[in-house]
């Protein structure tokens, strides 16, 4: 038993010298690997080193190669100019000698130049085809560097100012065409006795401003219009009954308007009105004119809810558009030379007709002034002195006199303004020298007021149109009947 002890411990050691032995030949392999990796790394630094140094001897060889090309380049150009020096010197000889031969033979040439005219002559009234110098690359003879062109294709400038005039003109039909669809959708918006809200894209809204403007620009402060045409007062955002204006007195192009300003605020549908006035205008643009109201300003845009009804159904961008459009509009008309119209009346300021022209936009409504007075001002029957306090707490009041004498003075017949409300829609002063004018009927829903609708004819004869409220607006509307020389 002592004997196979001994050669089972035998066993375990040669295993466990075995066993040391291959952990130290690991070992080994892991050192030799590190040191495998560095030969490696040194080797490829060694061979981008060489490669450098080869670029480097190229681009010497290749510099080295430019400078003898271009020492022999210069060498040739140096020869070149030497042979041309020489050859003028010969020319120069020659010349001399081929003078006196020329000479001889000028009054020969003389001859055969006349033939050589008349028969150019008979070949280009032949020819159909014309030649131009084109700088572009294509059809070019490459001996002569010139494109053949025919007739056709060359423009006469009154051929490039007709097809400009028809472009501008699809223009025009193109705008035209959707500013009547806006029309058209607008005219819509009434169903029965009811008004409905329309849906108005800001991209239109926007649209229609920007053209108006336009328009607005050209015009001056003072318009200057041509009897016939209707005479409207304030409106208020009272769609419905706009609408009943242009049923019965017919929208332009067949019926001439003045409208005498605010269209907006204190109605429900501002917007609507608005919009539909600028469309007509953009439309027929001598047809209808807009001036501005003491509403059309957007300090009382933000108390009277115009600037509201912009914020819900637009933006305040919108808004801010729409004021300085207002800013822009015109401020006083004058019809036939005997008829001023503004929308609220008469100033300390205004001696001249002429001076409202004068005044600058686009413009804000200033706190006092002659245009602060032209929007805001009201007659004052008791009022002795020419002007007195407003009670408005803005501009001021002016007498019956004061309207008398400025009327002679301006060799006028009439002043026709809105800016009030009156119970028959229309109502005299001084005599029948002023006349108030107020188109909104059952005005705000509280009074019960007739709008009043001025008709001005050719021979300058004034009628008027009432426009009874439909307080139920249920069944049928009341035609506007009563007529009042």
């Amino acid at each position: 038993m002592s004997d196979e002890e001994n050669q089972r411990e035998e066993i375990e050691e040669d295993l466990n010298k075995n066993d040391k032995k291959g952990k130290k030949n690991k070992k080994l392999t892991k050192k030799q690997r590190k040191e495998e990796e560095k030969k490696k790394k040194e080797e490829e630094k060694k061979k981008r080193k060489e490669e450098k140094k080869k670029k480097e001897e190229e681009d010497k060889k290749e510099g080295e190669d430019k400078n003898e090309k271009e020492d022999k380049n210069e060498k040739e150009d140096q020869k070149d100019d030497e042979e041309k020096e020489k050859d003028k010197n010969n020319d120069g000889n020659k010349d001399e000698n081929k003078k006196e031969e020329n000479q001889e033979n000028n009054k020969d040439d003389k001859v055969n130049e006349n033939k050589e005219k008349k028969d150019n002559d008979v070949d280009d009234k032949n020819d159909e085809e014309e030649f131009i110098i084109d700088t572009s690359t294509k059809n070019i003879n490459n001996e002569t560097g010139v494109r053949k062109v025919n007739k056709d294709e060359i423009k006469t400038e009154e051929e490039e100012e007709k097809e400009n005039e028809d472009n501008n003109n699809k223009d025009e039909n193109q705008n035209n065409d959707s500013i009547y669809k806006i029309i058209k959708k607008l005219k819509k918006a009434r169903k029965g006795s009811i008004c409905q809200e329309l849906f108005i894209k800001e991209d239109e809204c926007n649209y229609i401003i920007d053209k108006s403007y336009e328009i607005f620009k050209k015009e001056e402060s003072l318009l200057k219009i041509q009897a016939p045409l209707y005479i409207c007062g304030d409106i208020h955002g009272q769609y419905y009954d706009l609408l009943r204006v242009f049923d019965i007195l017919k929208y332009p192009p067949q019926s001439t308007f003045l409208f005498l300003g605010d269209y907006v605020d204190r109605g429900k549908q501002s917007l609507e009105c608005l919009l539909l006035l600028l469309c007509l205008k953009i439309q027929y643009p001598d047809k209808i004119f807009l001036l501005r109201g003491n509403h059309e300003c957007e300090a009382l845009n933000k108390m009277y809810g115009f600037f509201d009804e912009c914020k819900r159904r637009l933006s305040i961008k919108c808004f801010k558009k729409i004021t300085n459009l207002f800013n822009m509009m015109p401020i006083s008309a004058l019809i036939n030379e005997n008829i001023l119209c503004m929308h609220g009346g008469l100033s300390k300021d205004l001696q001249n007709i002429e001076q409202i022209n004068k005044i600058l936009r686009p413009t804000d409504i200033p706190d006092e002034g002659l245009l602060c007075d032209l929007l805001w001002s009201d007659p004052n029957e008791a009022l002795t002195e020419d002007f007195g306090i407003n009670e408005r707490n803005i501009s001021v009041t002016f007498s019956k006199d004061y309207v008398k004498n400025f009327v002679e003075k301006n060799n006028l017949d009439l002043i026709c303004r809105a800016h009030q409300v009156v119970e028959e829609g229309f109502e005299f002063f001084a005599d029948m020298k002023l006349v108030t004018i107020f188109t909104a009927p059952n005005y705000m829903g509280e009074f019960d007021n007739n709008g009043g609708i001025l008709e001005v004819g050719e021979d300058l004869l004034c009628k008027f149109h009432v426009l009874r409220p439909n307080f139920e607006r249920s069944g049928k509307r009341r035609k506007i009947t009563q007529l009042i020389n």
